[in-house]
């Protein structure tokens, strides 16, 4: 008998300790931020490669076009933070929870996330290729594409949750719990190895399955 699925390990999620208000316009030379407030900032042109948040709480932020490169969030809460383009390749996340908001489309390859909870949020492309993504819990998110082509993802959820296209080929699953997400649309069936589905949704995977094997049904 399988052993069963393993759930991420997360955090409590408790509000970081602020200290202060913070402007994104005027982050410290060495692009460093802890224990502060961002509240309906525009960061339109604002350079925050390789910035540096930790105990930082943002609220009703605008990201577009803020280059993002390894940018790195640390026990963070990122709240209706709205988005027609993130770009945040090779970005780290860790101990933060990302709730609400609609990014249109969300670049984050290559990025690492340790212990992060998506929640009530609506995302278009999340391009999340050749990432590790370890402990990370999707809630109530509806994504119109997640692409994990070449990921490592391990004690991943998704509860409650639709996706319109998901792609994993080339990725490594362990302990990835499927069993919340609508799913409309597969690629990558051979990568599923690791995943747990209901029986449900292997009926539904059943033809594309059979369309990836060359097998013919009558």
């Amino acid at each position: 008998m399988p052993a069963p699925v393993k759930s991420p390990r997360l955090p409590a999620f408790k509000d970081p300790a602020i200290t202060g208000s913070g402007d994104l316009t005027g982050l410290d030379a060495d692009g460093r931020a802890e224990g502060l407030l961002f509240e309906s900032d525009d960061a339109d042109g604002v350079d925050l490669e390789d910035a540096v948040f930790t105990e930082c709480i943002f609220r009703s932020v605008s990201l577009q076009g803020a280059p993002m490169a390894r940018v790195t969030f640390g026990n963070c809460k990122i709240e209706q933070v709205n988005a027609p383009v993130l770009e945040a390749p090779d970005s780290g996340w860790w101990n933060t929870s990302v709730v609400g908001g609609r990014i249109g489309s969300a670049e984050l390859f290559g990025s690492t996330f340790r212990s992060v909870k998506f929640e009530r949020a609506k995302l278009g492309y999340l391009n999340l290729r050749r990432a590790k993504i370890k402990d990370v819990e999707f809630r109530d998110v509806h994504i119109e594409e997640l692409d994990v082509g070449g990921a490592n993802l391990e004690r991943v959820s998704f509860i409650d949750c639709t996706i319109d296209t998901l792609a994993i080929n080339g990725a490594k699953l362990k302990d990835v719990d499927l069993r919340g997400a609508r799913l409309r649309a597969f690629s990558g069936i051979s990568a599923l190895k690791g995943a747990t589905v209901s029986y449900e949704q292997l009926m539904d995977l059943a033809p594309i399955m059979a369309n990836e094997l060359g097998l013919r049904v009558e």
